[in-house]
């Protein structure tokens, strides 16, 4: 962790898919293959067992295999990026227990999705309560995960992310509701060592703009270069070739978030890689005209940039 005392560094975040056989079983092969793709992209680090992982889909076994493939491929690569892996669970107890055994597996950093199986009872207390729990009993800072689609529609608001942002614990927040207002009023109440960073590859110019630290971007699985060059571009003060670029991206990021998902990204990394396979039941793979629309999609991102 001393790597990391200054906090989560910005940048972009590749959310990995976990990859699977054809008889659904946990396919490391490819899964290592993908993260050797990505090291050497641009991007800031990983993020395991996401909305993208397929986190609901994995038994406890599978979460820690996905884990220690992914540390021991960056340990052969000498890379030290920090692994950030999602640990939410529906009680309080069970998120802590995944926490602890993210981090003797090789976490940095846990992130963690609200509990919302009984989403009428997910009042502020109450989610107050369970991340203040959680980040004292985590060994690894917390990163609070905001996704209302993920959540039953429960979407953290500003000055709960703010009050919690207090913890010591509890270091940055990926906040995937697209509301870049609200990553301005997290940025401007928060300390500077709090990250913020937008969840989509669609909001990355205003989300930088507004003073996130970067974004954990489906779509820099596919395409890591060109996402990480939005930020590059932002940096450099080159804002006009930054909103150029981030306007190329927006189609296919819908495409791989919102209008295909999990099974659209897997697709679109069979076009772009050569690998990416099927989710696991009950999600099911595109329709071939799915495939057709997408990969018109996709076709319109720049190649080189």
């Amino acid at each position: 962790m001393a790597l990391w005392e200054a906090g989560v560094p910005g940048g972009i975040y590749p959310p990995v898919p976990t990859f699977f056989t054809r008889d659904e079983e946990l396919d490391v092969v490819t899964l290592r293959r993908h993260i050797r793709r990505l090291a050497d992209s641009g991007i800031a680090g990983y993020v395991l067992m996401g909305s993208n992982g397929e986190a609901v889909h994995l038994t406890e076994d599978e979460r820690l295999q996905v884990l220690e493939e992914t540390r021991d491929v960056l340990d052969g690569l000498r890379k030290q990026m920090p692994l950030i892996v999602g640990c939410g669970a529906q009680s309080t107890r069970q998120t802590i227990e995944l926490c602890l055994q993210a981090a003797w597996h090789g976490a940095d950093f846990v992130l963690i999705l609200p509990p919302a199986y009984y989403p009428g009872r997910m009042d502020e207390r109450t989610l107050h309560n369970h991340y203040r729990a959680v980040a004292d009993a985590s060994p690894v800072p917390v990163l609070i995960y905001n996704m209302p689609n993920s959540a039953a529609g429960i979407n953290l608001k500003a000055d709960f992310i703010c009050s919690l942002a207090q913890h010591p614990n509890i270091v940055g927040v990926k906040d995937s509701a697209g509301d870049v207002a609200k990553l301005m009023q997290i940025v401007a109440q928060v300390s500077s060592d709090f990250r913020v960073f937008a969840g989509s590859a669609d909001v990355i110019l205003p989300a930088l703009i507004g003073g996130a630290v970067g974004a954990v971007a489906a779509l820099a699985n596919v395409f890591p270069q060109a996402v990480c060059r939005v930020q590059t571009l932002v940096e450099q003060g080159l804002l006009e070739e930054a909103r150029l670029l981030q306007g190329r991206l927006i189609p296919a990021n819908t495409a791989v978030t919102t209008r295909f998902g999990v099974a659209g990204l897997k697709m679109a990394l069979e076009h772009t890689a050569g690998y990416g396979g099927l989710p696991r039941q009950p999600l099911l793979p595109l329709t071939a005209p799915e495939q057709h629309s997408l990969l018109e999609i996709i076709t319109t991102v720049p190649a080189e940039v």
